[in-house]
């Protein structure tokens, strides 16, 4: 009776553990260590999802998004109203991908704030960076 309970407690832990390991919208998880924050922007999380739109030139014939949830500090000397469009993912090779809340299916249910931030405070956003670059590793900033 014991050695049942054991493995269906083993069996839920398992699934368990694969449920908090899914990526919403089927990306593979990369997180912060291929994408790092500069200044007052720091990355949360960040996926490289496929978009379904179509590019020429693309490898696959896909583009794919950098979808990244960052958090940006105000730490200029007064209040601003971010704009996404002020986010930039800047590659190894200094290629500049500038950020994007919609424009295609991936964004669906992706709203962000367009309130104004305070000096000294912090607010998360989700930004994309459309690349057909599925090894992209980066940088990402904000430029006022």
């Amino acid at each position: 009776m014991i050695q049942r309970f054991a493995v269906a407690l083993l069996l839920c832990v398992g699934l368990v553990a694969c449920k908090e390991n899914d990526t919403p919208g089927g990306g593979s998880p990369v997180g912060a260590q291929l994408f790092q924050g500069v200044g007052n922007v720091k990355v949360l999380d960040a996926h490289i999802v496929l978009s379904g739109d179509s590019a020429a030139g693309a490898s696959s014939g896909q583009l794919e998004y950098v979808v990244a949830r960052v958090e940006l500090t105000n730490d200029t000397r007064a209040d601003i109203t971010p704009e996404i469009t002020n986010f930039y993912l800047l590659d190894r090779n200094q290629n500049r991908y500038q950020g994007k809340d919609s424009g295609s299916s991936i964004f669906t249910g992706i709203s962000n704030s367009v309130q104004v931030l305070k000096i000294g405070e912090k607010r998360e956003y989700t930004v994309g960076f459309r690349t057909s670059d599925s090894n992209i590793t980066g940088t990402i900033i904000y430029e006022p």
